[in-house]
């Protein structure tokens, strides 16, 4: 998608054996910092198998890897001493965050980057936090606070603390904390087999990109800083259509564990802004609060041209491990904010598996948002086959007795005649996805 100048300079990165004294133009002279490798060349190579701290911007380049071995990784984690933590009160823990003691995507001082997302317990894989409005809602264990101001009164003193309710000794864990900063921006670039992980905001791509081959887990979750309300974000890939977007590719990418969605192309509410040949092909969506989430709420001559969601398999929404309150309507495969009716969003061929199906609002008292075409559903019963925003019109829930009646209804709202609907049991799901994990172990990313 994106063709590198003649004659453009290749620069290998590691940060294991690096130094930004070297040349970085051969293997075995390579730099040690992303950030020096920018200046130097237009195709940067970071050695598979090394760990690289900090957000990247990344324009009119083409970033991937070199050598044998797992895909580098660019990481947010700030991996922290359990020692350090001090009891507030009988559940409730508090740490420092502006110290030099911790390693990894550090900061000693105040900073926005102590704006924590989730909680990594490394020595187990596991996510944790919810992160609430006041000091008095940590209530239950992995609930994570920090400050309760909004909007523009939020400083970065503000997130020099992080209290934490848990009824375990954190002192005894294993634990790192995502930073608040997106993994990337990224513009007219290529960016293929490089990881991403532990950051308060996944990868924020624009017009001309193309991204291939990348594993993306654990964004999102920090709070937002000059909105007018408490809220929280963090999307695993996505598509901000401020100004035109076109001509961008995300396949074979596993993106997993995300406070809000996996993939989306969204934009504000004002602008004549359009999206225009964007593909998300052959992805698997795992364990996000969303797995597609796509909008367009400006205006009704701004439609999605030559837009696809296609081919994906998108397992267990809703299961991320950290995220919103429990029994939020947003939990689900696919959420459509098109205010403004059907703007043409072609969603074809994809695989959806346990999970709430589809979440969005009417318009006019419809639902035609999408152009769907040949996805299949493997969906248990107590599950939404359709939910508004707010859940409290339209709401259609898999029943234990069949499916039928619930489908044909979802049918007349969504006008959505071919996806077709497989009602399974809890295990059955759970097979299914322990299923897919393997084969992205066994057979990495060219599963599908």
């Amino acid at each position: 998608m994106l063709a590198l100048p003649v004659g453009a300079t290749t620069v290998y990165v590691s940060s294991s054996s690096g130094s930004d004294a070297n040349s970085g133009l051969t293997r075995e002279d390579p730099l040690c910092t992303i950030g020096a490798a920018i200046e130097k060349g237009s195709r940067i190579l970071l050695k598979a198998g090394d760990v690289f701290y900090g957000s990247v911007s990344l324009y009119g380049r083409e970033l991937s890897r070199y050598g044998e071995g797992i895909n580098p990784v660019i990481s947010g984690y700030k991996r922290i001493d359990g020692q350090r933590w001090n009891r507030v009160s009988r559940n409730v823990w508090r740490i420092k965050l502006t110290t030099k003691r911790y390693s990894g995507n550090t900061v000693a001082e105040p900073s926005f980057l102590n704006n924590v997302g989730c909680i990594h317990e490394y020595d187990k894989g596991l996510i944790h936090g919810r992160k609430v409005q006041y000091i008095e809602d940590l209530k239950n264990d992995w609930d994570i606070w920090q400050t309760d101001k909004n909007g523009k009164e939020v400083t970065e003193e503000d997130f020099n603390y992080l209290y934490l309710y848990l009824s375990r000794n954190p002192r005894r864990m294993h634990l790192e904390l995502s930073t608040g900063i997106a993994a990337m921006y990224l513009a007219n670039a290529t960016v293929g087999g490089v990881d991403f992980e532990g950051f308060g905001f996944g990868l924020a791509a624009g017009t001309h990109t193309t991204i291939r081959n990348c594993n993306i887990d654990a964004m999102g979750g920090m709070q937002a800083v000059g909105d007018d309300s408490f809220i929280c974000y963090g999307n695993g890939i996505e598509f901000y259509v401020a100004s035109d977007i076109e001509d961008c590719l995300v396949e074979k990418c596993r993106v997993s564990r995300c406070y809000d969605c996996g993939i989306t192309i969204q934009a504000s509410d004002q602008g004549q802004a359009t999206p225009r040949n964007i593909l998300v092909r052959d992805n698997l969506i795992v364990s996000c609060c969303e797995g597609w989430e796509d909008y367009l709420r400006n205006d009704d001559n701004v439609v999605f041209v030559n837009c696809r969601f296609s081919h994906n398999v998108v397992a267990d929404s809703g299961n991320s491990g950290f995220g919103y309150s429990d029994g939020r309507f947003k939990y689900c495969h696919i959420l459509g904010n098109n205010f403004l009716g059907d703007k043409g969003m072609i969603i074809e061929d994809n695989v959806f598996i346990g999970g709430n199906y589809y979440c969005t609002m009417p318009y006019d008292g419809r639902y035609t948002s999408h152009k769907w075409s040949g996805n299949v559903c493997y969906i248990t019963p107590g599950s939404f086959i359709l939910s508004n925003y707010v859940g409290t019109a339209d709401v259609i829930r898999i029943t234990e007795n069949g499916i039928d009646k619930e489908i044909t209804e979802y049918r007349r709202l969504t006008g959505d005649q071919t996806t077709r609907f497989v009602l399974c049991n809890q295990s059955e799901i759970d097979t299914m996805i322990a299923e897919l994990y393997i084969n992205v172990i066994v057979n990495g990313l060219n599963m599908m």
